[in-house]
């Protein structure tokens, strides 16, 4: 009798180990579809020319929607994504800045599809004006 115990309670366990399998695969397979989500992340100005300052206001934050498998946008709020502004060989004056074409930080399977505000004008004048 203790024998058909044992073997009972294996079947059981090769039973709930077959719904977790069944359980995982089917979640990899969601996972992987791609999906589409909202960012609102933060602009920074980087590698400004030497001798510029900026004068006025870049902005602080841009409405970012990309798209990509369901498992890395899930974990996209644990990551530190930001829209950067490369601004090495910027001259004086008024520079008008793509934001779509800013540097996201991004996995390569994450693709930028829209991007608010679109362009930026970010006006620079000599240090010391």
């Amino acid at each position: 009798m203790t024998v058909h115990v044992k073997g009972h309670e294996w079947l059981k366990g090769v039973k709930l180990l077959s719904v977790l399998l069944a359980v995982l695969i089917w979640l990899s397979v969601i996972l992987e579809r791609p999906g589409e989500m909202l960012l609102t992340v933060p602009v920074e100005l980087e590698r400004m020319p030497p001798g510029l300052q900026l004068d006025g206001t870049a902005p602080a934050e841009a409405e970012v929607v990309v798209s990509g498998p369901r498992i890395l946008l899930f974990l996209l709020p644990f990551h530190q994504t930001r829209c950067g502004i490369d601004l090495a060989g910027a001259q004086a004056g008024q520079q008008l800045v793509s934001l779509k074409e800013a540097e996201f930080n991004l996995d390569a399977e994450i693709k930028v599809m829209h991007v608010a505000p679109a362009t930026a004008s970010i006006v620079l004048a000599p240090k010391g004006k």
